[in-house]
């Protein structure tokens, strides 16, 4: 299993359409690939915790646990991720913060 954690700073004034896009646009993706036994887990979490906050922003903590590291790029490849990311890319007001790696403990769902 592989893990990877996103931060994404997006512009007060676009949290609303932020939120509904990605209802609209990723959650397909992850229902798509969880059907397809390569996604775990993933969620989008509004941040009330930043220790790099960032100005005018409301920050996003996006989680994926994905079944295998191969499913990472499957993800990024998803013709429904591509049109979001784009979309996405306009709302944020500060640089993304990415990280991610294999799962070593886990526990719950």
């Amino acid at each position: 299993m592989e893990t990877v954690a996103i931060v994404l700073s997006v512009g007060q004034d676009r949290v609303d359409e932020f939120e509904t896009g990605f209802r609209e646009h990723e959650v397909p993706v992850w229902e798509d690939l969880r059907a397809r036994g390569l996604l775990a887990r993933a969620t989008l979490n509004r941040l009330d915790i930043s220790s790099r906050p960032v100005s005018g922003a409301t920050q996003y903590l996006v989680v994926v646990t994905f079944t295998s590291g191969e499913v990472h790029h499957v993800h990024d490849q998803h013709p429904g991720f591509s049109a979001w990311n784009e979309m996405a890319d306009a709302y944020q007001v500060g640089e993304p913060l990415a990280f991610g790696g294999e799962t070593v403990v886990s526990l719950g769902e």
